[in-house]
């Protein structure tokens, strides 16, 4: 039986109480009103960088910051360091004998430990096989926190240039643009950071339909652990794929790796950057002005969908002729070539029905061998946001998303953290802005810092394009803002008007 002092309670203030399966009724629009969610510090990030080096011949990096100049939370009296901590490594598809104990890697020394805000680190890694890594960071050093990986391969069989965000665990991912072609691997990594393991199941679809994939539910990641599942297994001659992951239990990262060959001959490599969830408008930052571009579209739901499509170019949008209007037909994968001109370029998506997208371009050179890249529906940038790993002939692709003039500062970092230079920037509505990338001193990496006026204004990506005696060089990374504050519910002292409880006759 319920008493009568929490049946007061419940009666006066309107709070939520369960009694034998009936629920009264929770607190006042008055209340809620009266004390509304508010913006506090995040006080732990915690971001997984995926699947990093396992190459002989491979120049791996990994590269941390915790952006300068954001509001922290109060210091504790003793402040834990940011560390790199590998993960423990999956049965691998092909290399069962590669596992290791998730006890044993929480508890060896971290790649690295980082104590200062403000200062980009980057590391060289070097492990036998590809290991996902945890990037934690604590009280006043969690908010902004963001971290980003590199790899260079030069082999007979595999070459190019490939970088990825480092993300944080979330309970849905999805990638659009891996092929299961022959020749073409794509490799879905799962890593779970957290100390509680984590289920997920995985859809996918290709350009005929739904993909009937065995072992794609109930999918174990095991508490501090990664696990790989290879793409041209589960979906076989498919053309282009989308990839769906949603965890039914915890919350994990996820990354999608593709690796090209024509025979023993490398076509290149990169990572896929995660899309948007489907949605009815999408922006892709980041199309580069040369190379073949195709569009792929997924419109995952049961009706067509009918999209219209607007080029954000040098002098602002425009619907380009014959391509304006495209229909995705429901359940599948569309591939559109696009001609985006011989300018960067951003693309912007409106459609009837949710769909998610992500532009594939390969690079050629005279006599040289290709290199891959993909972009990615992605979020305009809602506060400061890096870039860190931008090696020479690295170039920030900024796009305007509203129909006023965007502003933006880009501030490169020195290596000791502080502001090298500072370039203001006028976006016209509409209009993608290239800007080259010069390290600063004598470091072989770009660290910049864009930072828009208006939250939510612009999309942007850095491209690396270069070439070497072999051929093509090309990478494409949409940037993610990193996580700052976060909404919390304000604490209230006491319940107002609360009554006494009556007295029992």
């Amino acid at each position: 039986m319920i008493s009568a002092r929490l049946a007061g309670l419940a009666a006066g203030a309107g709070v939520a109480v369960v009694v034998g399966g009936a629920t009264l009724i929770g607190p006042p629009d008055s209340i809620v009103d009266d004390h509304p969610e508010v913006r506090e510090p995040v006080v732990r990030s915690s971001l997984v960088c995926p699947y990093v080096d396992g190459e002989e011949a491979g120049t791996a990096e990994l590269g941390v910051l915790a952006l300068p100049g954001v509001d922290a939370p109060e210091a504790a009296a003793e402040q834990p360091p940011i560390t790199v901590q590998a993960l423990a490594l999956p049965p691998d598809p092909e290399n069962p004998e590669a596992t290791g104990d998730p006890a044993a890697e929480a508890a060896a020394e971290p790649l690295v430990s980082i104590a200062e805000r403000g200062i980009p680190t980057i590391t060289p890694v070097e492990t036998a096989a590809g290991t996902s890594y945890a990037v934690t960071g604590q009280g006043t050093l969690a908010p902004g926190l963001a971290a980003e990986q590199s790899l260079m391969l030069q082999e007979v069989d595999l070459r190019g240039v490939s970088t990825a965000s480092c993300t944080a665990p979330r309970r849905e991912h999805w990638f659009v643009g891996a092929s299961a072609e022959v020749g073409r691997r794509g490799r879905l990594i799962l890593a779970n950071p957290t100390d509680v393991p984590a289920v997920v199941d995985v859809e996918l679809w290709d350009e005929a339909g739904v993909v009937d994939a065995p072992g794609t539910q109930d999918i174990g990641v095991p508490a501090r652990s990664q696990r790989i599942l290879l793409v041209d297994a589960l979906a076989g001659g498919a053309v282009t794929t989308a990839v769906h992951v949603q965890s039914s239990q915890g919350r994990v990262t996820a990354a999608l790796e593709v690796r090209e060959t024509a025979e023993i001959t490398p076509q290149g490599m990169t990572y896929v950057p995660a899309s948007v969830a489907p949605r009815r408008e999408l922006l892709i930052p980041g199309v580069p002005g040369s190379g073949q571009r195709n569009l792929r579209v997924v419109a995952p739901g049961d009706t067509d969908a009918i999209v219209s499509l607007q080029i954000l170019g040098v002098d602002g949008a425009y619907s380009p002729v014959d391509q304006d209007v495209i229909t995705v037909t429901a359940g599948t994968v569309a591939d559109i070539p696009l001609d985006t001109g011989v300018d960067p370029a951003g693309i912007r998506l409106e459609s009837d029905e949710p769909i998610t997208a992500s532009i594939r371009v390969v690079q050629t050179t005279e006599g040289g061998l290709p290199d891959v890249a993909y972009t990615s529906a992605s979020e305009p940038l809602t506060g400061p946001t890096p870039a860190l790993l931008s090696r020479p002939a690295s170039t920030l692709l900024l796009s305007s998303v509203i129909t006023t003039t965007s502003r933006v500062t880009v501030r490169t970092l020195a290596a000791d953290g502080t502001v090298a230079t500072e370039e203001p920037l006028e976006l016209p509505a509409g209009a993608t802005v290239a800007v080259p990338l010069t390290a600063a001193g004598d470091a072989a990496n770009a660290t910049v810092v864009v930072v828009p006026e208006s939250p939510g204004s612009v999309v942007a990506a850095r491209q690396i394009y270069a070439t070497d005696d072999a051929g093509a060089l090309l990478d494409l990374l949409p940037l993610i803002s990193p996580t700052v504050e976060v909404n919390v519910p304000e604490v209230v002292g006491e319940l107002p008007d609360v009554p006494e409880p009556a007295e029992s006759p």
